[in-house]
This record gives C-alpha cells, sequence and structure tokens, in this order.
C-alpha cells in the first residue's frame, strides 16, 4: 500500500474533475434521449427518400421495358415481313427463270419453225396460186383468179414480218435474266437485313433481362429499406441504453474520485492500494 499526502489543491482538483465527469454524464445520457427521436426522424427521412427514388427508378425501368417491349414487337414485324418479300422475291425470281427459258427457248423455236412452216407453205402457195391462174387462162371453163395478193405473196410477207421476232424474243429474255440477276441481289440483301432485325430483335431481349433482374434487385433493395425502417426505432432504443448505460457507469466511477478528493481538501491521511489507484 502507498500513502497519499493531503493537498487542497490536488483534492480541489479531483472534485472538479469529479463533477465535471458527472455532469459530462448526466448531460450525456440527457443528450442521447434528446436527440434520439431526431436521429429516428431524420434515419426515417434517409430510408423514405431512399424508397422513393428506388420506386422511381424501378417506374422508369417499367416505362423503358415496355418501350423495349414494343420495339421488340415491331422489330418482329418488320423482320417477319421482310423474310416474306424474301419468300415473294425467290419466287418471283424463279418465275422470271421459268419465263426466260420459255421466251427465250420455247417460244422462240416455234416462231422459227412457223417461219419455216410459212416460207415452205408461201412455196406451195406459188404453185396453187399459178395453177388457178392457168385454170383462170382457160376462156371455157369461166373461172375467175384475180386476187389483190396472191396467197404466196400473203404468206411471204407474214414470214417476213416474223423475222425479227426471234430476235426480240432474245433481248426480252436478256432484260428478264438481268431483272432475275438483279431481284436475287435484292432478295440477298432483305434476306441479310432481316437476319440483322433479328439479332437486334435479340439484343434487344437480353436488355429486357437485364432490366428484368434490375428490377428484381430493386424490389429486393426496397424490402429490406422497408425493414430497416421498421426495426430502426428498435435499434435506436438499444443504443441509447447503451450509451445512457456506458454515460451512467462513467458518472458512478466519479463517486470515488469525488470521495478522494474530498479527503485530499480536508487534509485526512488516505491509503491507497494499487488497486484503487488502477481503478482511478
Amino acid at each position: 500500500m502507498n500513502k497519499k499526502p493531503g493537498g487542497r489543491g490536488l483534492g480541489t482538483l479531483l472534485i472538479f474533475i469529479a463533477l465535471v465527469g458527472v455532469i459530462f454524464s448526466i448531460s450525456g445520457m440527457g443528450i442521447t434521449w434528446y436527440y434520439r427521436p431526431r436521429i429516428q426522424e431524420a434515419v426515417f427521412t434517409i430510408i423514405d427518400s431512399l424508397d422513393q427514388i428506388m420506386a422511381n427508378t424501378n417506374e422508369g425501368l417499367v416505362v423503358l421495358d415496355t418501350a423495349l417491349e414494343g420495339a421488340a414487337g415491331n422489330l418482329d414485324v418488320i423482320s417477319s415481313s421482310l423474310e416474306n418479300l424474301s419468300t415473294t422475291l425467290d419466287n418471283i425470281s424463279v418465275s422470271l427463270e421459268s419465263s426466260a427459258d420459255l421466251i427465250g427457248g420455247d417460244l422462240r423455236l416455234t416462231i422459227i419453225d412457223t417461219q419455216t412452216a410459212l416460207t415452205s407453205a408461201a412455196s406451195s402457195a406459188g404453185l396453187v396460186d399459178n395453177t388457178l391462174r392457168f385454170i383462170a387462162s382457160i376462156p371455157l371453163l369461166g373461172a375467175d383468179y384475180r386476187p389483190e395478193v396472191p396467197l404466196s405473196t400473203s404468206l411471204g410477207q407474214v414470214s417476213e414480218s416474223l423475222g425479227d421476232v426471234p430476235d426480240s424474243f432474245l433481248e426480252i429474255e436478256q432484260y428478264i435474266r438481268e431483272t432475275q440477276v438483279g431481284m436475287d441481289a435484292l432478295q440477298t440483301d432483305i434476306t441479310l437485313l432481316a437476319e440483322d432485325i433479328r439479332d437486334y430483335e435479340q439484343d434487344l431481349f437480353e436488355a429486357r433481362q437485364v432490366l428484368t433482374q434490375y428490377e428484381l434487385i430493386f424490389t429486393d433493395v426496397r424490402e429490406q429499406l422497408s425493414d430497416l425502417r421498421e426495426h430502426t426505432s428498435n435499434f435506436l432504443l438499444i443504443a441509447s441504453i447503451l450509451i445512457s448505460g456506458a454515460f451512467f457507469l462513467l458518472g458512478i466511477a466519479q463517486i470515488n474520485t469525488l470521495k478522494l478528493g474530498k479527503d485530499y481538501r480536508n487534509g485526512e491521511s488516505v491509503t491507497v492500494t494499487l488497486s484503487e489507484l488502477q481503478q482511478n
């Protein structure tokens, strides 16, 4: 044990420190309970603000999701229309190819065969014309054969008029095949465009999935904020009790210091143990 010498100055200092500690403890408990409802209100305000922000953001996501859904629907209609158009162009291309084969092949050969037949018919008609003229020249028969245009001449003229038709058919065939080539190129471009739009539609679908995940996240955060708001009062109450308890224990600890200070100020001989020094 150690023996502390008395001293009025030291005793007064210890009393002042003890009184300050008691006042600090009482003030701390008072301030804790005074500001508790204000802190609670401030926390509620922050939580409500965050919840409102989350709600507004979630509504914005819903609007954005609706817009993306509409855009995806429009792209689906466009891509379907382009695919149908590509199928139509493919059918037209097949029809043009068949038409080109028909005009440049069968019809042209038919015209050539017709010309040949008319030429042969004109030759035969020439013999008929000569025979009819011979018969008409016999007075006793009284036959009259004086056509303005002999049959052979008429058939020859028809055959000659068909002379340019085969070449015209070749030109038409060429035009049709050129059109078919352009149609095939157009069909290829439309098919590629339809595939690109399908890719864009898939991108929008994936974007909508991301938005759905965000909506779930915001919903979960709002639920957590709601739970936090519900338990804030209990949390602050427990914290206030713990803080008040700490201030109370601090105030109780000053009693020994106050007693010790009074003993010093009164000049009494005080015996202090090591444990008491450590406590003080």
